[in-house]
């Protein structure tokens, strides 16, 4: 277990290039993390060499109880980096021997790396975590609305034709290598619809999710990853599309639009543009909306991919009674948030965004936050 040097850190990034792994598990996206959320003195290394290669890496931080993953209600997707199935069976190995609880959550619930965290033989308990749609763009446009219902084709074709009588519309994709804060800003604040506002879910609901989104948007615009999509009507932005294009795909992470074009159909109609373009770009096959499987990804959507939180009890004699007491305790849990009314569950929710704001700035001092190392400085 090590913490990262810049040595690693770029062994650690190549390797995640080579091996085709999302862009969450990049060292630049969890330096942003680590930096936004309070973590970076905490994170450490679990890694595997091969004949002096590194062929596999799980980023972990420390807690008193054990190791848990860095991620949290701002994460897209977590994994495993490796090279291949042996590599991914040697670092679950590693990790089964570090004999303290881990608590690993948006894990992809079919990949090698899952698989082999399951096949340790330590007690373990697995949960779902959300089903993120996914939509195939390896056709055409028009192959792509054969696909979806004639109620939904007529639905997008009705949501175009309405936008294109309101002025002239167009999709802006911006790399980041132009003015960076200042369509950072102009996103930021058609995310910042009034609603998750007030729920406490907008990017803008905390400095501290800013710093994220900001530090993460400028790494992967220097790695030639970012993408931020804008659906203009006679240049006035109506939508945004917080992105990243890696790997033939282009992550959909964060989407906004103006309240008082609602009626037009701004998120949606932004969505469909994205289906278009990356169905004229070869080097794109699939549009991933990640999050929840929301009633709108889902009519366009060729799939989910399912995330999972997997958590393993790592000493072989008190294992067993911690995981059936936690498996009680979540039992009991959705017992009664499936009694509880749909507004009572807002509330609850609105309430548990709020909390998790404050427990970030208040982990975040000012002296804290000047003293954080990044991810690729040697502690």
């Amino acid at each position: 277990m090590r913490v990262p040097d810049p040595d690693l850190t770029a062994r650690w990034d190549a390797l995640a290039v080579a091996t085709g792994a999302p862009p969450f598990v990049r060292p630049g996206w969890l330096d942003a993390w680590t930096h936004a959320f309070g973590r970076a003195d905490a994170l450490r290394l679990l890694t595997v060499e091969r004949d002096g290669e590194l062929v596999a890496v799980l980023p972990l931080t420390a807690r008193p109880w054990g190791w848990r993953s860095p991620t949290n209600h701002e994460t897209a997707r977590f994994a495993p980096v490796v090279a291949d199935a042996d590599a991914a069976a040697e670092l679950a190995d590693r990790l089964a021997r570090l004999g303290r609880p881990v608590d690993l959550s948006a894990l992809p619930a079919d990949d090698a790396g899952t698989a082999a965290l399951r096949a340790t033989g330590l007690p373990t308990l697995e949960r779902p975590v959300c089903r993120s749609p996914w939509i195939d763009t390896t056709g055409t446009a028009e192959a792509f609305l054969r696909r979806l219902s004639k109620n939904r084709r007529h639905g997008l074709r009705r949501l175009r034709h309405r936008m294109a009588d309101a002025g002239t519309v167009t999709l802006d994709l911006d790399d980041g290598s132009g003015d960076l804060a200042a369509r950072l800003d102009e996103g930021f604040r058609l995310e910042a619809r009034a609603w998750k506002l007030a729920a406490g879910s907008a990017i803008l609901s905390s400095p501290e999710t800013v710093r994220f989104y900001s530090e993460g948007a400028r790494w992967a615009a220097g790695a030639g990853l970012l993408r931020l999509a804008f659906l203009r009507i006679d240049g006035r932005a109506v939508a945004f599309g917080y992105c990243l294009r890696a790997h033939r795909t282009l992550h959909f992470l964060k989407l906004g639009m103006a309240d008082d074009a609602a009626r037009l159909g701004p998120g949606v109609v932004l969505t469909h543009h994205l289906v278009d373009h990356c169905c004229t770009d070869p080097e794109l096959d699939d549009l991933d909306l990640l999050g929840d499987a929301e009633s709108y990804k889902a009519d366009l959507a060729s799939g989910v991919r399912a995330q999972v939180r997997l958590q393993l009890f790592g000493h072989r004699l008190t294992g067993p009674a911690h995981r059936t007491a936690l498996a009680t305790a979540a039992r009991a849990r959705t017992g009664i948030v499936a009694r509880l009314t749909p507004e009572t569950r807002d509330r609850l929710s609105t309430a548990r965004n709020r909390l998790r704001s404050a427990a970030v700035r208040s982990t975040s001092s000012p002296a804290s936050a000047d003293q954080r190392s990044s991810v690729n400085r040697r502690s």
